[in-house]
């Protein structure tokens, strides 16, 4: 069930990014991480879809994180590349490449090899408020260095930073929601006792902000490539400093878990670098108008 929860929250992220990517493709050049580009946000019926969208799959990932551990289900979502990748190629038609095949394979083998291999398990290690504390101020850290990085340079780089910062912190606000479903088992007290549920708000709310400054910023495959592949990487240094997730640990197994997780990661950014994936946000060079499959479908009905 864990695992078929994130899949599903890996799909519904999928179409929700690129909802949101299209809504958000042709705000001012100069409006990231400022109001403007939340008012722009708001004006577009499509960004909104993808919002509502971005809801459904934050339930189905919480209810996986209830059920399982940050070590499996985070690397599951990177398959949120691989589906993109398929929705771009059925339904808005782009060419699929054998470049984005070989990327497609690595990056599905690397997945399943490394959580063979790894055979996480969840902890049952409850966090102490000092290791919050000092886990959310380092994140925080790390998370602003990389927005501080984001304010100048090319777009590429820009938009690669500030993927990076929300990347960094969804990953903090995955460990905060397998807390706060734990404490919403016990009731509604519980939950709104919880610093975990305020955390989620506060670190969640920030992080897509920059999310979408990172949309906006420069080229897809830049902030993809950042905002998918840091995150499981953080998350499962969260989830066994946290939460105590047991990973194998014999050399063998180390050894097989670092070159599966490297072939993950290499295919992930080979598969941001698509230009299947490209085309969900970069419209000068792959337009998506009227490529849709009900469009196509209605186009040929005249």
């Amino acid at each position: 069930m864990v695992y078929l929860l994130a899949c599903v929250a890996a799909l519904v992220n999928a179409l929700s990014s690129i909802m949101q990517r299209l809504g958000v493709e042709d705000a001012p050049t100069d409006s990231a991480m400022s109001a403007r580009l939340v008012t722009h946000m708001f004006t577009r019926v499509i960004w909104l879809g993808g919002f509502v969208l971005m809801g459904a799959g934050f339930l189905a990932q919480a209810a996986a994180l209830h059920a399982g551990s940050l070590t499996i289900v985070q690397p599951i979502l990177v398959s949120e590349l691989v589906i993109t990748v398929l929705v771009m190629w059925l339904y808005f038609g782009l060419d699929l490449t054998a470049h984005d095949a070989v990327a497609t394979v690595m990056t599905t083998a690397g997945l399943s090899f490394f959580l063979f291999l790894a055979a996480p398990s969840a902890g049952s290690q409850t966090p102490s408020h000092l290791a919050w504390a000092l886990t959310s101020g380092v994140t925080a850290v790390v998370a602003l260095a990389f927005v501080l990085a984001g304010r100048r340079g090319p777009s590429w780089w820009r938009a690669l930073a500030l993927g990076a910062a929300a990347s960094v912190g969804f990953a903090l606000t995955a460990a905060l929601t397998k807390t706060m479903t734990d404490a919403l088992a016990h009731g509604i007290g519980p939950l709104v006792r919880s610093p975990a549920t305020y955390g989620v708000v506060l670190v969640g709310l920030g992080s897509f902000f920059i999310m979408q400054s990172a949309f906006q910023a420069g080229p897809f495959a830049a902030s993809q490539s950042s905002l998918i592949l840091i995150n499981p990487v953080v998350s499962v240094v969260l989830g066994i400093i946290l939460f105590g997730d047991v990973l194998r640990h014999s050399p063998a197994a180390i050894a097989g878990e670092i070159t599966s997780f490297g072939v993950l990661l290499a295919g992930g950014v080979l598969l941001a670098r698509s230009p299947l994936v490209a085309g969900a946000h970069e419209g000068d060079t792959q337009s998506l108008a009227g490529r849709g499959w009900w469009a196509r479908r209605r186009a040929g009905a005249h």
